[in-house]
């Protein structure tokens, strides 16, 4: 399953990215995010204004899961929006957000799955312009089988039509 090269110019709510971010530590680890939004403007306590990308960490370090037990991750990712495949052969997916505004999901969002990210601590903000210092990619995820096959079908009659 490999990853696809992405840039960030192009990311947007739903996408399932990879990059690496080093932040306040010295070694940047992996990290795997759905992105609910990719430049929510920030100000500082010290008045600066920045951005920031926020989203729920899926995995770290490339390969351990944040949430090890795929039916929630499921539950999850249905919770937010429509799961879609990007890339069929890469178990590459992005999720389909309704409701989304210019910077990103909209608090409707975060009160449909809030008891999720209280249980698992998903929820993350990374600054913006350190993770650009990383290439970012579209990163694929494991998800159930009876699930991906839906998926699958839906896919396939959806690329026939």
């Amino acid at each position: 399953m490999p990853k696809q090269v992405y840039t960030w110019g192009k990311v947007k709510p739903g996408d399932i990215i990879s990059f690496r971010y080093t932040g306040k530590g010295t070694a940047g680890y992996l990290t795997t995010l759905l992105v609910l939004n990719p430049r929510m403007p920030y100000k500082r306590k010290d008045t600066t204004k920045t951005f920031h990308l926020i989203g729920l960490k899926l995995e770290s370090r490339g390969i351990v899961p944040t949430i090890r037990n795929k039916p929630i991750l499921v539950q999850i990712l249905e919770r937010i929006g429509e799961v879609k495949i990007i890339d069929i052969d890469n178990d590459i997916y992005r999720v389909n957000i309704k409701g989304v505004g210019v910077r990103g999901a909209r608090p409707a969002i975060y009160k449909k799955i809030k008891r999720y990210l209280n249980k698992f601590l998903v929820y993350r903000t990374y600054d913006y312009k350190e993770a650009r210092k990383s290439q970012v990619f579209l990163e694929p995820i494991v998800l159930p089988k009876e699930f991906k096959e839906v998926l699958i079908e839906d896919f396939l009659r959806d690329y026939s039509s």
